[in-house]
């Protein structure tokens, strides 16, 4: 059996631990990115300007399900450190 102190505990919980929030961090960079260019460049093409639309609705979409997913994580993880201080 191995002795874990409460900041041991406090790190394996930390937001660091979620890759949902890295994922949305992505996405919602890409929305940014791809914001500025449907609004600072006149893209001529249509097909090419819906693509960016598509991929802007893609983007969007993925930030608002990896920013959920990580604060469902991230109370789920602090759920979890509350039960293991506990003693439960």
């Amino acid at each position: 059996m191995h002795a874990v102190t409460g900041t041991e505990l406090d790190t394996v919980a930390s937001l660091s631990n979620s890759v949902h929030l890295t994922l949305f961090g992505l996405c919602a960079g890409g929305s940014i990115a791809i914001a500025i260019v449907l609004t600072t460049v006149n893209v001529a093409d249509p097909s090419t300007h819906a693509a960016y639309v598509g991929a802007l609705i893609v983007s969007v979409v993925m930030s608002l399900y990896f920013g959920i997913r990580g604060g469902i994580d991230h109370r789920a993880a602090k759920k979890k450190l509350k039960e293991l201080k506990s003693g439960k």
